[in-house]
């Protein structure tokens, strides 16, 4: 879940944004006044050097108009000193103010600066007058706009770039780390920097693929299991059906020595077939409880209540197997909530499993007890302890777990007990065993609905 306290991804970009703009605009500014500076400075030193070429141009002029006095020769004079016209706006004038000479007609609409110089003219004074503009350059200002313009969007871009070069190379481990893992390669992870949105995601990455690695694991089990479960099936199954095969070859080639023997081995057939059908029975059970088609019915159960009806139900048969069987109901009642038609068939596989296991003659002991939030139940009786060591307790309720002598004896599934763990389990409790010296005590947990509030 994201932390409250995580940044925004869009925030931070954006904070990027404006501080990648605000630099941007200011080292613009600076640069323009800077070099505005300078160009003005350049331009003055630009615009001297012109009117110094002006003056000189002037000085030239008048030492030629003294010399040449005819009128009429001083255009093709004054041309021949090859100036910019369209700079340079000429007048000659004598000492009454009249008009001796004009280069252009009209008037210049704009004047930079004036020059003059008197010049003698047949004995008579006269002034030359020059008018100039200084040469226009707008292209140079905008050259120097747009230059500093570029350099503040490369600018923009390194700055922002550079800022948000972790985040981007984070999302670059983010996906190469996807990519691996995508490829099988589970043990990739992410490290977690920061605190936004691209954390959030590495960190889901992460579980995610230890999640897929845990689920890899836990199916590779599964499906270790499913072949020892496969193997040791094959071979209960096919122990009592060669017995089967076996009698049913001698029946059928009539090698009996009379009628008693025939019924004999018709009585075995039938024995091994119905261990069969019970192995069946019971690998279908398992099927069906590891399966997710299975839709449990809870309900409020009085556990000393459900007790009381196995005990009628199976005192029987404990009795013909040599067996007591004796109750230890807490008086207060407990309840649990749980599907009752499984819990049933948990308490039938226990006392199946004292009827294989217990001494006998002995004793089948069932308690309830109620324990803080919790209820117990707990099965009870005396083994011989040299059939049972720690290791067993551990792996009891393992599937196709079976005692020697239960499986020499062909009277055991291996299933029972792992049946009646799945069946615990889905009902949200938990069963596990223990060894208190000769006796060997299986303890289930629920939680007391009477204290607990669903």
């Amino acid at each position: 879940m994201k932390d409250k306290n995580s940044k925004s991804l869009r925030t931070e970009f954006l904070g990027f944004f404006v501080i990648s703009l605000v630099a941007s605009m200011v080292f613009g500014m600076m640069s323009y006044i800077i070099v505005e500076n300078l160009y003005f400075k350049a331009k003055q030193d630009i615009y001297e050097t012109e009117k110094l070429n002006a003056t000189i141009l002037i000085e030239e002029m008048g030492k030629i108009l003294e010399i040449e006095q005819t009128k009429d020769h001083w255009a093709d004079k004054l041309g021949a000193l090859n100036f910019d016209a369209s700079l340079y706006f000429i007048n000659i004038v004598d000492e009454q103010g009249s008009i001796l000479y004009r280069s252009h007609q009209a008037e210049p609409q704009q004047k930079d600066y004036i020059l003059y110089r008197a010049i003698n003219l047949n004995g008579e004074n006269g002034i030359i007058f020059l008018e100039g503009l200084y040469k226009d350059r707008p292209y140079e200002e905008n050259v120097l706009v747009m230059v500093i313009i570029l350099i503040s969007v490369i600018l923009f871009i390194f700055v922002f770039f550079r800022l948000a070069n972790n985040r981007i190379n984070y999302i670059h481990e983010i996906s190469e780390t996807v990519g691996r893992i995508s490829q099988g390669d589970l043990e990739s992870q992410i490290k977690i920097s920061g605190q936004d949105e691209l954390t959030w995601l590495a960190g889901n990455i992460n579980r995610m693929g230890q999640s897929i690695k845990e689920r890899n694991a836990i199916e590779e089990k599964m499906e270790k299991s499913k072949k020892e479960l496969i193997t040791n099936m094959a071979h209960d199954l096919s122990t009592p059906l060669t017995s089967i095969i076996g009698y049913l070859n001698l029946i059928k080639d009539r090698k009996f020595p009379d009628e008693n023997k025939l019924v004999e081995y018709v009585e075995i057939c039938y024995n091994k077939s119905q261990q069969l059908k019970q192995l069946i029975s019971k690998l279908f059970e398992y099927s069906k409880l590891t399966s997710e088609a299975l839709k449990l019915e809870k309900t409020n159960l009085d556990v000393n209540r459900l007790v009381d009806q196995i005990k009628v139900e199976y005192s029987h048969l404990i009795e013909d197997n040599y067996l007591q069987i004796e109750l230890e109901l807490n008086p207060e009642k407990p309840f649990i909530y749980a599907d009752p038609i499984l819990m049933v068939r948990v308490f039938e596989n226990l006392i199946h499993n004292a009827i294989k296991y217990a001494k006998k003659p002995g004793v089948l002991k069932i308690r309830t007890i109620i324990e803080n939030e919790d209820v117990l139940i707990t099965f009870s009786n005396s083994i011989d302890k040299r059939q049972f060591k720690n290791d067993d307790m551990r792996r009891i309720f393992e599937r196709m777990y079976i005692k020697d002598q239960s499986r020499s004896h062909g009277s055991g599934s291996g299933l029972g007990l792992a049946i009646s763990r799945e069946m615990v389990e889905l009902n949200g409790g938990k069963i596990w065993s223990q060894l208190e010296d000769d006796q060997i005590v299986f303890i289930i947990r629920f939680r007391n609905i009477n204290t607990f509030k669903l």
